[in-house]
């Protein structure tokens, strides 16, 4: 009989100890602003194309949130203002290394694989003439 009570004991303390760990998440949602912050930070065009648009989303990611250290975004472009018919889309992963991702018209989206890394940037390029257009990096926050 003692052995079932500290059995139970033992799964009650797993139990809270699981429950101790859901609040830390609303105090990191109340910190999370600047985590969204991020996001709509990489939504942001770098360098301006005027009122052309190319973001990624999510931006950022808590590195916990990742799958084997990764995650899935969605890409989503619009640059027919800049009178561009088709675009490339380069992914540039830590190490510098450029590969082509996708060719599509002036506007569109294409959501990645589980793949996009902290540091992974991607490049929006005109097609014609290799002109680059915009270029985001999806960063990590560190999960504490």
């Amino acid at each position: 009989m003692k052995i079932g009570s500290l059995a139970l004991a033992l799964a009650l303390s797993g139990a809270v100890g699981c429950s101790q760990e859901a609040p830390p998440a609303p105090n990191d949602a109340a910190s999370t602003p600047p985590a969204a912050a991020a996001p709509t930070a990489a939504k942001q065009v770098q360098p301006p194309i005027g009122d052309a648009m190319f973001s990624i989303d999510p931006g950022s990611f808590r590195t916990c949130d990742a799958v084997d250290g990764a995650i899935t975004s969605t890409a989503k472009w619009d640059v027919a203002s800049k009178q561009v018919a088709e675009v490339s889309i380069y992914v540039v992963d830590a190490k510098g290394e450029r590969k082509l991702w996708l060719n599509g018209g002036p506007s569109g989206q294409s959501t990645t694989g589980n793949w996009v890394f902290p540091d992974t940037k991607f490049q929006l390029v005109e097609r014609d003439g290799g002109k680059s257009l915009a270029e985001l990096t999806v960063k990590a926050i560190p999960c504490e």
